[in-house]
């Protein structure tokens, strides 16, 4: 009698949790908060992605996500350079809001989502680059790069302090990110932003990659030799030309031979250009492939959303350019694929007009966290459901504040066809042989330009002064009008160099703007 009464008791111990579980609960079940994997890139181009129809390389793990997930065909950046891009993915505000504007780092009042889902209950965590002055903010962990940080043996930094880790920095960023999950308290959810240097600038790819590109060459974009005549004047000022690449960016590669032609010296730099680029691609979708896989081991496929995003795209020849900054669609769009099996239908294409201003509303969205009313992007968990609102946007604004590179400000409004574009303010006078140092005004810009996407795709010709456009024109800027007043931009005669500001001054937290 005795056996069977204590085996009665440690049955009734046993289910006790779960019956305590059920009378508390409702009767429907309380869906489990999903865990959040953050793979943001710096300048990777979507035109080098399989899921973007790209042969240039294969990135099977990449397209798995957009295999299994959602492919985004018109996500875009409102400003295309790396710290004003990062910080409204991290608080879903504009840089003229958080002073995120060129070179300068936003200003920490502003909430980003990890401060939001740590207050939650979530554990955060952040690898890699960070690029927005000082410590970061939201973190229960963090091991981030100084600065840019290098490729090879790259310093990290953490609350311990700096050190030198031994590897390819795609690589170490990767076992930074598996070790952390590792560790993590499984009984809560997490959210870990994997920021990898790969593909910015001096493109490095790890030893694995730097050859596998050997005796092949990679085709070049048909507009590399584009006459530039029939666009706007002010983008024929800029040095960021794959023929004058500088000496301190390809250093590495040694001298192109003797006796080349003009067009035979840029296709030598082009090719050097594409297999340092292409490699670093390579490596990023190697450690992808490794945190999925640990998801999969670890059972957490389906309770994790998985989004993979660069901070904007990257011009690769097109134009006969190369790095990003201009609104034009290879810098302005960046990639994003989205995976969340409860939610998103695997497979899914979505040409719906997104920001990224709009990924932090997205994840408090989703983890169940209320979206503060300052922030300026929209949740896309409608769009993730294939649910487009109605009131979906069907325009963006964008603002590029910079002033080096001999290139202007610029500002401008992209709807579903056309572009209209404002190049206002300085042209700093440099040849990219001292990117930054020089302070002298080679002229003033004030010039429009408008793009027609549907006949013009290339966006190779100015249609601004066409008669046939004129209508199309003054509606665009009625349309420009009312987005800066939405989002609280007031564009002027001015810009940000590495100096410092030149520009207008930014708003505070405590005075947001109006509107989504």
């Amino acid at each position: 009698m005795k056996a069977k009464t204590s085996a009665l008791l440690a049955a009734l111990v046993a289910i006790a949790p779960v019956w305590q579980s059920a009378m508390a609960a409702p009767a429907a079940a309380v869906p489990r908060r999903p865990n959040i994997v953050f793979f943001l890139t710096d300048d990777h181009a979507w035109q080098t992605i399989g899921a973007y129809s790209s042969t240039l390389l294969p990135t099977p793990n990449l397209d798995r996500i957009a295999r299994e997930g959602m492919r985004f065909d018109r996500a875009f950046c409102t400003e295309s350079i790396c710290g004003p891009s990062r910080a409204a993915i991290l608080t879903g505000k504009y840089g003229h809001v958080t002073g995120a504007m060129g070179w300068l780092p936003y200003d920490h009042r502003h909430r980003n989502f990890a401060e939001y889902l740590r207050a939650s209950g979530y554990q955060t965590a952040l690898v890699g680059k960070y690029h927005q002055g000082g410590d970061p903010v939201g973190f229960d962990y963090y091991d981030i790069l100084p600065g840019q940080g290098v490729y090879q043996n790259p310093t990290f930094v953490s609350t311990k302090g700096p050190r030198v880790i031994p590897g390819h920095v795609s690589d170490v960023i990767g076992d930074l990110s598996l070790a952390w999950l590792e560790q993590r308290d499984p009984s809560r959810p997490f959210v870990i932003c994997i920021n990898d240097k790969a593909a910015h600038i001096p493109w490095t790819p790890a030893s694995r990659h730097s050859a596998m590109f050997d005796g092949r060459d990679i085709p070049e974009p048909a507009s590399i030799s584009e006459d530039r005549a029939k666009r706007a004047e002010a983008v024929n000022l800029t040095w960021l030309k794959v023929d004058q690449l500088p000496r301190w960016m390809t250093k590495s590669w040694g001298e192109p031979p003797a006796g080349l032609t003009p067009e035979q010296r840029r296709s030598w730099l082009y090719q050097k250009m594409m297999k340092g680029y292409l490699g670093c691609v390579a490596g990023i979708d190697d450690n992808v492939g490794r945190v999925l896989d640990w998801l999969d081991r670890n059972h957490l496929t389906e309770d994790t959303i998985v989004i993979y995003a660069s901070d904007q795209g990257f011009i690769l020849g097109e134009h006969g350019w190369f790095d990003k900054r201009w609104m034009i669609e290879e810098s302005l769009r960046l990639p994003l694929l989205i995976r969340y099996p409860r939610l998103i239908k695997p497979g899914s294409a979505e040409p719906a007009m997104v920001l990224n201003t709009d990924f932090a509303p997205t994840l408090l969205d989703l983890a169940g966290v209320a979206v503060p009313a300052d922030m300026q992007g929209r949740s896309l968990r409608p769009v993730l459901a294939g649910q487009v609102p109605a009131d979906w946007r069907h325009s963006i604004y964008y603002r590029y504040y910079a002033t080096e590179f001999a290139m202007p400000p610029h500002y401008g409004v992209r709807t579903e066809r056309y572009k209209l574009i404002h190049y206002q303010g300085p042209v700093i006078a440099d040849d990219g042989s001292d990117v930054g140092n020089s302070k002298n005004i080679a002229r003033q810009i004030d010039e429009w330009e408008l793009l027609d996407l549907q006949v013009n795709p290339k966006e190779t010709t100015n249609f601004y002064h066409d008669p046939k456009y004129q209508a199309v024109a003054a509606d665009l800027h009625r349309e420009l009008d009312r987005l800066t007043k939405e989002v609280g931009d007031t564009p002027g005669k001015s810009g940000i160099n590495q100096q410092g500001r030149l520009g207008p001054v930014t708003t505070g937290p405590e005075t947001p703007p109006a509107g989504k």
